[in-house]
């Protein structure tokens, strides 16, 4: 089941921080850091005028490797100065790794006016720890807002970041319409901390007239990430613009695994080609079925998962010969890694001239993919 939207666990969290009955121990988890961070922003500003905070990095080495004893001793000891005692562990894995069991054995001994706020990437949901705030606390789970509509259905600016951009704008003072609110995406990109800082820097330049898209060339910040999942796409759609510009991001912003930790730009190029080799094979098995009478929509609806729309747009595309050629690039590309010093970045750039670029198959002739 996927984690509710964030904005409404961040609604979630305040109106149980404000409740008499709060938990004891609150853990903010997930991929969406800056909803994290908005997270923690919440948990201060409600106990700003009477909250007594503690905060702890766990990825400092003087608090991870150290006696937990006094990190213990604040959770089970009332504040000094008689308001809400705000114990927060930042960065938790580290600290967690070692000291799990002796947190989980003080959970339940927490004093009652007192708050622990553990802020990680995931929790492990199988762990005594998280048994023990099952019962005593409350998780929040912060994910990536949504850049397409679900299984590529509907217009694209019913994405849910694109929504999100115009509630958000909003709360700036700016009426922006649909289409305009999925320029600014495609524009400056998914990443809602850039987004947020970008409405707040638009604001007083656009006033509160209805933003068309029109109004938001040439004043937006350029800003773009993107991952191998979109890179692949692009290639199987013959989108050359969209392809080389998310190659671009690739290696100029890198990528981030599932819980938002940066991944070395080193594994950019195997990611990508492992991917392209996985939808190619899946391509090249449904036009067997297909040449072979198998009805459309049935191989459609076995390959296409919850991109149906998506999969047989680009097997409309997908020519034998098309495929095969695209299949010849990658493995010419493979072989370059391994035989050549040349960085993946020129190669995996090669590769979508190979695929994308019928300009050069036209100059060159097709025997040119050999000459590379």
């Amino acid at each position: 089941m996927a984690a509710p939207h964030p904005e409404k666990e961040l609604a979630r969290l305040e109106k149980l921080m404000r409740s008499p009955s709060r938990p004891r121990v609150v853990v903010l988890q997930g991929p969406g850091q800056w909803f994290v961070g908005r997270g923690l922003g919440v948990v201060r500003e409600v106990f700003e005028k009477d909250g007594d905070f503690t905060d702890f990095d766990g990825q400092e080495s003087s608090v991870a490797t150290a006696e937990a004893g006094h990190f213990l001793v604040d959770l089970r000891t009332r504040s000094l100065f008689g308001g809400t005692k705000i114990v927060i562990l930042r960065n938790g894995e580290r600290w967690l790794r070692v000291h799990q069991k002796a947190l989980a054995d003080t959970v339940d001994r927490i004093a009652k006016e007192n708050v622990l706020v553990i802020v990680v990437h995931k929790l492990d949901g199988r762990s005594a720890l998280s048994k023990r705030i099952k019962a005593a606390g409350a998780t929040f789970e912060f994910r990536q807002l949504y850049d397409k509509p679900f299984g590529d259905r509907g217009s694209p600016e019913s994405a849910e970041l694109v929504q999100w951009v115009r509630q958000r704008a909003a709360l700036h003072g700016l009426r922006l319409e649909p289409a305009s609110a999925l320029f600014m995406c495609e524009v400056v990109g998914s990443d809602p901390a850039v987004l947020d800082g970008e409405l707040t820097r638009l604001a007083p330049l656009l006033g509160k007239e209805t933003v068309r898209p029109e109004a938001l060339r040439g004043v937006l910040s350029v800003h773009f990430s993107s991952s191998q999942f979109e890179l692949v796409d692009a290639i199987l759609d013959g989108d050359a613009r969209a392809a080389f510009r998310s190659h671009r991001a690739l290696f100029r912003e890198g990528l981030r695994d599932k819980d938002g930790k940066q991944i070395e730009r080193t594994a950019v190029f195997p990611l990508v080609t492992a991917w392209l080799g996985q939808q190619l094979s899946k391509l090249m098995q449904a036009r067997v079925e297909i040449d072979a009478g198998a009805p459309r929509n049935v191989v459609v609806s076995q390959y296409g998962g919850y991109f149906k729309e998506r999969f047989e747009r680009q097997l409309a595309r997908a020519s034998t010969d098309r495929l095969m050629a695209i299949l010849s690039a990658l493995h010419q590309a493979e072989r370059r890694l391994r035989r050549s010093g040349e960085e993946p970045e020129l190669l995996l750039e090669r590769l979508l001239c190979e695929c994308v670029l019928p300009i050069r198959a036209a100059f060159l002739g097709e025997g040119s993919r050999s000459a590379w």
